[in-house]
């Protein structure tokens, strides 16, 4: 592989941006690690080097949060991989200035009002000019867009239902804000049934039964994910529902209560405010990096046609450094010519969920594909 720097993350000091670094790092892979904050960005690279135990090619560059700054950085590249957030507060230069750079746009966001609104607004542009726009690169909801395109490789199953379940969930900071502005908003929160988008309720737990345990657990819709977005047009139905533990649940469920009662009286800009507030308040610190044998998971996929059912269940542990690899793998791929698909696509389409779930399987994040 060219040893030129073609990469860059921007907001790399932040937890996701030094999983993603580590894995470009594995694959040793140049970049820049970009951001507003120079000692932050230097803190941070020195604990990429920790667990990398030795030398990271990697350049530290700073820049505002303005398309304007941030265009003579990107046009340095050919890939962007975004990991600052809330995405729908103040990516927006960040996704204006990867197009006007050429680059390929990657992003670990969940929200599914900013996967719709960047695929309606910027999808043409890049599939014009031959490029991905791939948000949610992440275990949410990339991994589950891998599992389901295992189920939909049989033609008759029109209808998925998927569930996330990750043992001792440790949301980080800006994760905390992004579900929140997300769940809070009872309007925001789709799935799709008969090929419309509908709304789930903001403020209600279901109940789910997990394979392979003898309990039944509690999931939200965690905003809706982006699953029914990339499937829109494609299936009749598409639900998604994720189970990340009660220690999550409770307090997520007090704060949209405590939202419910609060937002009737603001306008969206208020509404935001009021999201970041609760989620500095429900903020404990940066979470240790997390472990396959404690931050377990699997996703669970059924699928239904007419005259059939099908289902497919992937194990896949360490869900953040998880995304960190799947950001790293999408970059290497993009650059050594595997991309597949352009324009607003998963990353499971972009480059093929097989092959991913392979290398991942080999890397031992995943279960292996069905015989």
């Amino acid at each position: 592989m060219s040893q030129e720097r073609k990469v860059i993350i921007y907001g790399g000091s932040g937890y996701s941006g030094k999983l993603v670094a580590e894995a470009l790092a594995k694959r040793q892979i140049p970049f820049y690690f970009a951001g507003r904050h120079r000692e932050r960005l230097e803190t941070a690279l020195e604990i990429v080097k920790q667990r990398c135990s030795g030398p990271v090619d990697a350049e530290i560059v700073t820049a505002d949060n303005q398309a304007e700054m941030l265009l003579p950085l990107f046009e340095k590249v050919d890939v962007v991989i975004n990991v600052v957030g809330p995405f729908m507060q103040i990516a927006w230069p960040v996704v204006e200035a990867a197009l006007k750079a050429n680059c390929h746009y990657i992003d670990v966001t969940g929200e599914q009002d900013w996967t719709v609104a960047i695929a309606e607004k910027y999808g043409s542009a890049f599939a014009a000019k031959n490029l991905l726009l791939a948000p949610a690169t992440s275990f949410m909801w990339t991994a589950g867009a891998m599992a389901a395109e295992v189920v939909l490789e049989d033609p008759e199953i029109d209808s998925l239902d998927i569930l996330y379940q990750v043992d001792n969930g440790l949301p980080s900071e800006a994760s905390t804000k992004s579900f929140l502005r997300m769940v809070c908003n009872d309007t925001s929160q789709y799935y799709l049934e008969q090929n419309e988008f509908k709304a789930w309720p903001n403020n209600v737990a279901y109940d789910v039964f997990i394979p392979y345990r003898n309990a039944i657990m509690r999931a939200l819709p965690w905003g809706g994910a982006c699953e029914p977005i990339w499937f829109k047009d494609r299936l009749l139905n598409c639900k998604v529902l994720s189970a990340l533990g009660d220690h999550i649940i409770d307090p997520v469920l007090q704060a949209i209560n405590a939202f419910n009662e609060q937002a009737p009286e603001l306008d969206q800009a208020g509404r935001e405010a009021l999201t970041n507030a609760m989620g500095d308040q429900l903020d404990s610190g940066e979470p240790p990096k997390d472990h396959p044998d404690v931050q377990r998971g699997c996703i669970i996929v059924y699928g239904q046609g007419r005259t059939k059912t099908s289902s497919y269940v992937m194990n896949l542990s360490a869900a953040y450094t998880w995304t960190g690899e799947i950001c790293a793998e999408s970059a290497q791929r993009i650059l050594n010519g595997q991309l597949k698909e352009v324009g607003f696509q998963s990353a499971a389409k972009a480059f093929g969920h097989r092959e991913l779930i392979r290398t991942f399987n080999e890397l031992g994040f995943c279960s292996a594909l069905p015989d």
